[in-house]
C-alpha cells in the first residue's frame, strides 16, 4: 500500500462519480496513479451501482493506495454524487474526473501549476483534451476556446455546444465551488455547464493551451445523439435559468434604450433557435421580452407562429412534447 500522502492534507481532491461503470473504472483510476503530481486524494462516489463490479474494483484500489477513498450512496444522479464528493473533499483544489475518462500523465501537474500561477481573480482553469470515440477506436485532439471578455463569456455558457470547460480537463478552488452552492441536483446532464454558468457570474476563468485528459465518447452518454430529446430539454432549462439570473445590462451593456434592447434580445433568440438541440422556450421568452420592450407587428406575428410551431418541432424532430415553463411577459 502507498501511504506516502495518506496522512497529509492533499492539495487536490479528485472526485469521480461512478454508476455501473466497472468496464472503464480501473483505467480511470490507473490514470490517476500514473500522475507526475502526487499530492492528491481520489474520492470515488458510487452512485448506487447495482449491476457490476464497481464496488469491488474501487475497494481493491483503496487497499492498494491510501489516497483513494470509496463511498457508496443511494442512486441520486451525477450531480448529487459529485456534491457528496465535494462535502468529503479536503483539498484546496477540486478536480472532476468522470469514471469513463482518464488523465494524461502530466495532466494534474499542468492544471495545478496553471491555477497556482494565475492572477488572483482566476478561480478555475481549464485545458484542452483528446476525444476518444470508442465505437470507432479513434482519437481526436481537441482545442477549446479561451474565455471571452464579458458579456461574451456569458454567451459561451448559454449557447448549446458553446461550453469550453470539460470537467475532466479542469481544476477549481474548492471554496469557490462551495460558495456557488455546488452542483444543481435537478440537472442529471449538462450539470457542468450549469455549474460553470454560475461560477462565471462572480469569478474569472483561464484557459491552459495543453492537453491534459482523454474524454471518452460512447453510446451511454447524455451527449450521445440518441439522447437528443433529454439534452434539448436540459439546454432549455439551463439557458433560461442562466439568462433570467442576470439583468439585461449584463447581457447587453451597449443597449441602453428599449429599442436597442429589443433588437439585442431578438438577435440572441434567433441565434438560440438555430443551434442544435435548440432551447426553444428560452428563445420564445427572449422574443416576448423584446416585444414588451419595443412592440412591432412583425415580431408579434413571428412569436405567434413560433408558439404554434414549437409542439410540431418537438414531436417531429425530437419525438417528445416536454417543455420548460416560462413566464408570460
Amino acid at each position: 500500500m502507498n501511504t506516502d500522502s495518506a496522512e497529509q492534507t492533499p492539495l487536490v481532491s479528485i472526485i469521480t462519480p461512478v454508476y455501473n461503470r466497472a468496464d472503464y473504472l480501473a483505467e480511470t483510476i490507473e490514470s490517476v496513479l500514473a500522475q507526475t503530481f502526487h499530492n492528491w486524494e481520489l474520492l470515488i462516489i458510487d452512485d448506487g451501482s447495482d449491476t457490476d463490479d464497481s464496488r469491488r474494483i474501487s475497494e481493491m484500489y483503496c487497499k492498494r493506495d491510501a489516497r483513494i477513498r470509496y463511498y457508496y450512496e443511494p442512486h441520486g444522479g451525477i450531480s448529487a454524487a459529485r456534491n457528496h464528493g465535494i462535502t468529503r473533499a479536503r483539498g484546496k483544489y477540486l478536480a472532476l474526473l468522470d469514471s469513463d475518462d482518464r488523465y494524461l500523465p502530466e495532466g494534474l501537474e499542468c492544471l495545478v501549476n496553471a491555477l497556482q500561477s494565475a492572477a488572483d481573480p482566476v478561480k478555475l482553469v481549464y485545458a484542452n483534451f483528446i476525444k476518444y470515440f470508442q465505437d470507432e477506436d479513434r482519437f481526436q485532439p481537441t482545442r477549446v476556446q479561451p474565455p471571452k471578455p464579458r458579456p461574451g463569456l456569458f454567451f459561451q455558457f448559454i449557447l448549446p455546444g458553446g461550453n469550453p470547460v470539460a470537467p475532466s480537463a479542469s481544476l477549481a478552488e474548492r471554496s469557490v465551488i462551495q460558495d456557488i452552492g455546488g452542483f444543481d441536483s435537478s440537472f442529471d446532464g449538462l450539470e457542468d455547464r450549469e455549474l460553470w454558468s454560475r461560477l462565471v457570474r462572480k469569478y474569472e476563468i483561464e484557459h491552459v493551451a495543453r492537453q491534459v485528459a482523454i474524454y471518452r465518447k460512447h453510446s451511454n452518454q447524455i451527449t450521445n445523439p440518441k439522447n437528443r430529446a433529454a439534452k434539448r430539454l436540459l439546454n432549455d432549462k439551463q439557458a433560461y435559468t442562466f439568462f433570467s439570473a442576470l439583468p439585461l445590462e449584463s447581457w447587453f451593456p451597449q443597449a441602453k434604450e428599449p429599442e436597442s434592447q429589443a433588437k439585442a434580445l431578438e438577435q440572441m433568440a434567433m441565434i438560440l433557435l438555430k443551434r442544435q438541440n435548440p432551447p426553444v422556450d428560452s428563445a420564445l421568452y427572449m422574443l416576448r421580452l423584446a416585444q414588451s420592450k419595443s412592440p412591432t407587428a412583425k415580431r408579434r406575428l413571428f412569436i405567434a407562429d413560433l408558439e404554434a410551431t414549437i409542439p410540431v418541432i418537438l414531436k417531429e424532430h425530437f419525438g417528445c412534447k416536454e417543455r420548460i415553463t416560462i413566464p408570460n411577459v
